[in-house]
Parts: C-alpha cells; structure tokens; sequence
C-alpha cells in the first residue's frame, strides 16, 4: 500500500551538486533529506508510515534559506492531488477554521486605526478569514493558485495584503513575494506570517516545521526574508519569528 502511494507521486527533483540559492543566488549544497510523508501530525505524536519517498534539502551558506527543489516542475493540478488534497486536513487540522478565525483577530486588531481600508488575504485557501473579516465589518477578499473558482483581484488595489502560512510553501520565493506585493496600492503594506528559523544546527531535518507533505518547501531566517523584500525596494519588519510585516513606508494609519 505505502509503495503504491510513493508510486502515484509525480517525479522529484535531486540536485546533488550545490546550486543557487532561491533567494540570494549564493552556491547551496545539500543539507539533509526527510521523508516526504513528516507532517505536523508529529508535534501531536502521531507518525504517519514513511512512504520511502526522499525529499532534499539545500541550505544557502549565506542567508541561511532552507530549500528544495524536489517540486520545482510540479504543476498546480499535482499540488492538489498529491499535497492540497482531500487529505491535507489530516496533516493540518486547523488550517479551514481554526487557524484563519484566529489569525483574523491579529488582523483586525492591526488595521484597528486605519479606516476605509482594502483588504486582501493572499493564499486565503478557502476563504474564511476574508469572510471573518467581513463578517467584523471590514472590506475584505480572499485569492488563492489553488482555488480554481478565485477571481484574480486587481493590482495595486489594496491597503493592506496578508499572507499567512503561505511563503513556506511556495517553491518560487521571489516570483510569489513579487506577486503578493504586486496588488498593494503604493503605501500599502503586507502583514504575514511564515516561522523564521535563524538557529538551525546543519542536517537538522527533524525540525517540526520542515513538513514536505504540509508543503513546507522553502523555509525562511530573517536575513533571507530581508535580502527578499529588498529586491523590491522594502524591508521587513518582526513581530517576532513568525509574525512579519513588509513595507516602504509606515503609512499614516499606522504611525
């Protein structure tokens, strides 16, 4: 059964050599390899069988990017069959309620000063916290790659663009931080989350965060999130090592 699973994967990439980092561009060679099935179940001790299917890691020596390039060529329809499927509730248990319901109340606790603002939940999955938000009294939408029924919003557009939980999962770090910023009105800022790791020991793959099956391909310290933002002429700054905000200037509402 477990083969027949690994089977039904699409093929994934292995770079033996060094390659460059997604981020900064610096030579990155392997770091560790984990089994493609760790999940977050484990943090609740509840191990999923391995399915014999390695998935690699590299690390920038520079800023300290965690990557792989195993799903690099994976296309959106493999995403869902294989990681953002039926069964993903099983790997995140919060990730339809509990987490967006939450993380609604960290956003209308920070746009609290702003008025008339414009906002937009970018990765919103199913949508339940732009209906939270909306639910509160805000104006508020939700676009999402894998919610084939989502509408592509309008650029330059928006106030505010939160983005929780998704930078960790997207395998193109600087293409899909220039398109979440891409709906931003010029002032507007981007409120998101993804963990920072700036402490990690070489070949630690038993990091609880560093899930393949949660799709967490890309994982972040604050020095490649900085050299990130800076590509595009804005700088980050921490709430701390999960919550982030990313910005050209402190608009009027915030100061």
């Amino acid at each position: 059964m477990i083969s027949n699973m690994a089977d039904a994967l699409p093929m994934l990439d292995i770079r033996c050599e060094a390659i460059p980092c997604k981020v900064c561009g610096a030579a990155s060679p392997l770091d560790g390899v984990i089994d493609f099935n760790k999940c977050a179940s484990e943090q609740q001790a509840v191990l999923r069988p391995l399915w014999g299917v390695p998935v690699y890691y590299h690390r920038c020596p520079d800023c300290r990017l965690l990557f792989t390039v195993a799903f690099d060529r994976w296309t959106t329809a493999e995403f869902q069959r294989h990681i953002y499927n039926d069964g993903y509730a099983e790997v995140d248990p919060d990730y339809s309620e509990a987490r967006p319901v939450s993380n609604a109340g960290v956003v209308a606790n920070f746009v609290a000063r702003g008025e008339n603002l414009n906002i937009l939940d970018y990765g919103g999955g199913n949508g339940r916290l732009a209906r939270e938000l909306v639910a509160r009294g805000f104006t508020a939408s939700s676009w999402d790659t894998m919610e084939p029924s989502d509408v592509r919003p309008a650029v330059g557009s928006f106030d505010v663009v939160t983005c929780f939980e998704v930078m960790e999962h997207t395998p193109t770090p600087v293409e899909t931080f220039a398109d979440a910023i891409s709906y931003l009105k010029p002032g507007g800022v981007m409120l998101f989350s993804t963990l920072t790791i700036d402490a990690l020991s070489p070949r630690s793959m038993e990091h609880w965060y560093i899930l393949p099956r949660n799709g967490h391909v890309t994982i972040y310290t604050k020095r490649s999130l900085a050299l990130l933002a800076a590509k595009f002429g804005h700088r980050i700054h921490h709430f701390d090592d999960v919550l982030h905000l990313g910005l050209t200037e402190v608009p009027n509402w915030l100061r």
